[in-house]
Formats: structure tokens, C-alpha cells, sequence
């Protein structure tokens, strides 16, 4: 029987040391429902409803970076996003426009494999990695002069 991803954060916290509280669940599922990339404030807006402070928010980002839940992804004109990482979510890239600041996700596959051939006979080992890659997005380019 395969693990939710609720029960997979509730094994990867408590056997972290970390308890797996209300507050902690909420925040994990707004950003499972968010789908990409989100600001603190975002999250924060999406949580309140919920009774989630903002000092909850932040010290639950980092503890979720801590163990290895989110990852960080640099949006629109510096700001930070997270959004879930595997096993909490599929493995995939972004692409972010820099004129509007929209997020797309990239399938992983061909990116993946230059990088497995690019990495050959290195003798390194890959633990993880993140591809972000900056541009216009299609409607921006088109606006574009």
C-alpha cells in the first residue's frame, strides 16, 4: 500500500524530531494546493483563514528547508518562492518571466538527461539539483518591440 503525502511528512518529521502539529499540516497543504512557486506572503494569505500566524509560517519554511520538504525557487524580481519537492510533489524545472513574472513548470526529462551525459565519467554523485531558467514568456515576448 503506498504512503500518502500526509503520512510520508508525518514519518519524515517525527523521525526528524519534530512533531507533526495542525498548524504544520495546513501550510504543508497550501502549498500542495498552490501548485507552484509561492511567496511568504501568499502563503501567509493562504493560511490566516486557518488561524497560521506569520512567525508560524516562517519557522514551519524552515524547518520544512531543514528536512528537506520545499525548496526555495528565486521568482520575479528577487522574490523568494517555495513549493514542494519530491517525494511531495513530481521532480520538474521552471521557467520564470522576467517581464511578468509568471511560472511555468518544465518537464524534467531532456533537461535530466544532458545533465546525466554531461556529468559521465565525472566520478561525482549526484544527490539533487534544480533548474530555473529566466526569459520572456511567450505573451511577453510577443508584446515585446
Amino acid at each position: 500500500m503506498e504512503r500518502s503525502a500526509e503520512d510520508h511528512l508525518k514519518i519524515l518529521l517525527r523521525t526528524r524530531g519534530l512533531r507533526f502539529t495542525p498548524d504544520r499540516l495546513r501550510i504543508f497543504r497550501a502549498l500542495a494546493d498552490a501548485g507552484k512557486p509561492v511567496s511568504v506572503p501568499v502563503l501567509i494569505s493562504m493560511v490566516a483563514e486557518d488561524g497560521v500566524n506569520q512567525a508560524t509560517v516562517y519557522r514551519t519554511l524552515e524547518q520544512f528547508l531543514a528536512v528537506a520538504v520545499v525548496q526555495t525557487v528565486l521568482l520575479h524580481d528577487g522574490v523568494v518562492g517555495y513549493e514542494l519537492i519530491p517525494p511531495f510533489s513530481s521532480h520538474h524545472h521552471h521557467f520564470i518571466c522576467l517581464d511578468c513574472g509568471a511560472v511555468q513548470d518544465l518537464p524534467a526529462g531532456r533537461v535530466d538527461t544532458a545533465l546525466d551525459k554531461s556529468l559521465e565519467g565525472t566520478g561525482v554523485r549526484v544527490m539533487g539539483h534544480k533548474v530555473d531558467i529566466y526569459g520572456q514568456c511567450e505573451k511577453c515576448h510577443a508584446e515585446s518591440p
